[in-house]
């Protein structure tokens, strides 16, 4: 007898515990304010400056390679317009000191 009343308190005990889980429900959770005015975190491009650096026309971006154009250093990468045949510098880029290529 002494097992049933232990079990039967353990039993009421439990169910107590889960009505009251029911019975009170968790505060809403607010939301997260949303980014409003100059707060807002903004990325702007990087400037690309006008070079010497000689382009083959095609447009896209690529690392400088000093052995063709001495003016196209070989740690930065460019970006070749296609109207003017000229392309402009972005800066240093870590994969063309690296490897010569926008990605090693």
């Amino acid at each position: 007898m002494k097992v049933i009343g232990f079990a039967s308190i353990i039993g009421l005990t439990l169910f107590s515990l889960a009505a009251a889980e029911v019975a009170a429900p968790a505060a809403p959770v607010e939301a997260l304010p949303g980014a409003v005015g100059e707060n807002i975190p903004s990325f702007s491009k990087r400037a690309c400056t006008p070079s010497n650096c000689i382009c083959n026309g095609v447009q896209g971006q690529f690392c400088g390679d000093e052995s063709i154009n001495p003016d196209c250093r070989n740690d930065h990468v460019y970006e070749c317009n296609r109207d003017t045949g000229k392309a402009c510098d972005y800066g240093y880029r870590t994969s063309c000191a690296q490897c010569g290529q926008l990605q090693c």
